[in-house]
């Protein structure tokens, strides 16, 4: 049985088209970092793998990427974060393989760094912490799957402010097979975004920063910043 924001989540955005699979043994991971990942993370990489939502929002491996994924593994942007937290010496948190520090499992296109805050000593109750481009600090208490949950909600509801992700049931996750896929054969595997933001561009003065947003019951949103066209 799927981790209960996992399993709202394939009900939001659409599972990658073939099985993304999941290491076999999860023990291996455990004795390598020394900590357990929460299960809700666990499962998001059987069901997705790592990859990209919308070209914004990325949700790192845990496993031994390939070259391809390299700069998207939680070991990567564990190690960064750690050089970042020892040169600033100002940090609120101490970073992995501290005990109880900070392990990154994700990140976006505009520079936020998400990451779990590991003092719990039960992998499922750690908070997402999140650091923007400016080295603020944020922190949220739930998950990452409902953060990701979250995401694809209304913009007044989002742990991160950004008209780059345009929400269910617009928003898809593309991971690593998937978008060599649509690319060996040609397409653009964020074509559809361009078709997104020209449809807002329609209906709204883009110039103003408006955006529309189809919610799940097939209503809209529209972000504030614009008015609608004459």
């Amino acid at each position: 049985m799927l981790h209960p924001s996992v399993e709202l989540l394939t009900t939001l955005l659409q599972p990658p088209s073939e099985p993304a699979g999941s290491p076999t043994d999860w023990g291996q991971v455990v004795t390598r970092w020394g900590v357990a990942f929460p299960g809700d993370y666990r499962d998001f990489l059987a069901v997705y793998g790592a990859g990209t939502i919308d070209d914004y929002l990325v949700v790192a491996t845990v496993l031994d990427p390939t070259s391809d994924l390299k700069e998207c593994a939680v070991s990567e942007l564990t190690s960064v974060a750690r050089s970042l937290q020892q040169e600033d010496g100002e940090w609120p948190y101490l970073v992995w393989p501290d005990e109880g520090g900070l392990i990154c499992w994700g990140m976006t296109v505009d520079a936020a760094v998400l990451y779990w805050d590991t003092a719990a000593a039960d992998p499922d109750q750690w908070p997402v912490v999140v650091r923007n481009r400016e080295g603020d600090f944020a922190r949220f208490d739930f998950g990452m799957a409902e953060f990701v949950v979250r995401m694809l909600g209304p913009s007044g509801e989002r742990p991160l402010g950004s008209p780059r992700v345009f929400g269910a049931p617009n928003s898809r996750f593309l991971n690593e097979g998937d978008e060599k896929r649509i690319k060996g054969s040609g397409g653009d595997p964020w074509g559809y975004l361009e078709e997104l933001f020209e449809a807002n561009e329609a209906e709204y003065d883009w110039d103003d920063g408006a955006l529309v947003v189809w919610l799940p019951d097939g209503s809209q949103e529209v972000i504030p910043g614009g008015v609608p066209s004459e």
